[in-house]
């Protein structure tokens, strides 16, 4: 059964790395170091009512308060068909993503946590988001093969 919780936030994950064109390295050590996977988790209940765009620009308002300020500038560019087609093959990947962190962490006995910062951190996340190799119409138990596979050689 889909996690909801997890689904959610590996959408606004997706979305705040490619409004501010930052590596999903770096952006999860950002969301670590200042506490944004735990405010996603505890404010799941209010910010899922909104837009994933929404939820975005909380996080962006509150890492400033925070004193944060973000290099580069925030990507806003009028929607057209394509981006329709791409936000379908994002939503596949996004799906597959919550698969797999739940599936390694039923199988490697982790926190989710724990198994969303491993496959965040490795270039297999990097490859699922390149539509171009095809790896987001596998599905999530092909993902977890390509992912200990690659991790092998990270």
């Amino acid at each position: 059964m889909l996690n909801e919780l997890i689904f959610f936030e590996v959408r606004i994950f997706r979305t705040f790395c490619e409004k501010l064109q930052v590596s999903s390295a770096d952006t999860n050590k950002l969301f670590e170091t200042y506490g944004i996977w735990k405010y996603i988790e505890d404010t799941y209940d209010m910010l899922r009512l909104n837009s994933d765009e929404c939820a975005v620009k909380d996080i962006l308002v509150m890492l400033k308060v925070k004193g944060i300020k973000l290099e580069g500038k925030i990507c806003n560019k009028p929607e057209t068909v394509n981006d329709k087609i791409s936000e379908q093959e994002r939503f596949c990947a996004d799906l597959i993503l919550t698969d797999a962190i739940m599936d390694m962490a039923d199988e490697e006995e982790i926190t989710l946590q724990e198994a969303r910062n491993k496959i965040i951190n490795s270039n297999a996340y990097a490859a699922l988001y390149d539509f171009e190799t095809g790896l987001w119409e596998t599905g999530p138990d092909y993902f977890r093969y390509f992912y200990k596979t690659w991790s092998i050689n990270e």
